[in-house]
């Protein structure tokens, strides 16, 4: 047989089960022990064989009276018919493994409420019982996570949940209170000062939120309603590395959830400001497209962080 009806051949006559038994066969190089194997009778595999064989034009193995002995024609094709095996076998495993959650990949918005508390929490969890899943986390505000998450690039958004303006096409799920405080580098000469009101700190610099943020609207909101004009003198980021250095190297005031803010606290990085901003305390929590199906590693993940928003400690304020 020449080498492209060869090939024509096995692209559209050859069969797993040609593949199967050519590997039991190798493997056992017995007649009687392949069929036991395969489920066979012996007449029938020997059949098959010589079908296989006959196609081919070439001998795959030679019949002793010890069994069967491979060609060198039967070496070749027993070894790419054990990888195709082996490779079908793999495609099985990691069928099953995406299919019960053990691989995969999830892809999580966060907004700065949750990216330094639960959602490490829960992702170091997650990858402990599951390595081979793949966990992807986009840092944005909401008015960039939530058409993502509708579109479906994202599984989940995790972080302060909206006030206002809730979409029917989506889920929300509370998870804990996160207050808000007000933070300065340790040192800074407000800390001297036992009573403070949001009046006092008018003139001073601050670091806030950008204006499409709730957080910036409701700090906003508070100075309102403390009759008191919003600040001037204000620099506008969501970056939580560049805000902890430029807080640590100015007298900018920040305002951050108390627990992303509280690791820097407790290492002395930070101090907090006695200013109570109760008024402005939200719900931090996720929000999912409805009906709220997720895929298993994902609902994996959604699992790990109930139980991480369990373990968040009560504020100090």
């Amino acid at each position: 047989m020449s080498s492209a009806r060869l090939e024509r051949w096995i692209e559209r006559k050859l069969r797993l089960r040609h593949v199967e038994l050519v590997a039991e066969l190798y493997d056992s190089r017995s007649i009687l022990k392949a069929a036991r194997r395969l489920n066979l009778t012996q007449p029938t595999l020997s059949k098959a064989l010589q079908d296989v064989e006959a196609t081919l034009g070439l001998t795959l193995f030679e019949r002793t009276n010890r069994g069967l002995s491979p060609t060198a024609y039967g070496e070749i094709f027993a070894r790419h018919a054990k990888i195709v095996l082996a490779q079908l076998r793999h495609a099985a495993e990691e069928l099953e493994s995406l299919r019960v959650g053990y691989s995969g990949k999830v892809t999580v918005g966060t907004l700065l409420a949750a990216s330094a508390s639960i959602l490490p929490d829960a992702i170091a969890r997650l990858k402990k019982e599951r390595p081979g899943v793949t966990v992807s986390v986009v840092v944005g505000t909401y008015d960039i996570l939530m058409p993502s998450l509708l579109a479906g690039d994202l599984d989940m958004v995790l972080g302060r949940l909206p006030e206002e303006g809730r979409k029917r096409e989506l889920l929300y799920e509370e998870f804990y209170a996160e207050p808000i405080c007000l933070v300065t580098r340790p040192g800074h000469p407000l800390l001297r000062r036992r009573r403070l009101g949001l009046r006092d700190l008018v003139n001073e610099a601050w670091l806030l939120p950008l204006p499409e943020t709730a957080l910036r609207r409701q700090v906003e909101r508070a100075f309102l309603e403390a009759n008191a004009p919003v600040p001037r003198n204000v620099i506008e980021s969501v970056s939580i590395l560049t805000n902890r250095v430029l807080l640590r190297k100015s007298d900018c005031i920040g305002v951050m959830p108390y627990h992303v803010a509280l690791d820097d606290i407790e290492h002395g990085l930070l101090s907090i400001l006695p200013v109570k901003l109760k008024s402005i305390e939200t719900p931090v929590g996720a929000i999912l497209r409805a009906p709220g199906e997720l895929p298993p590693a994902a609902a994996a993940l959604f699992e790990y962080l109930r139980l991480a928003a369990k373990d968040v400690p009560s504020a100090r304020l």
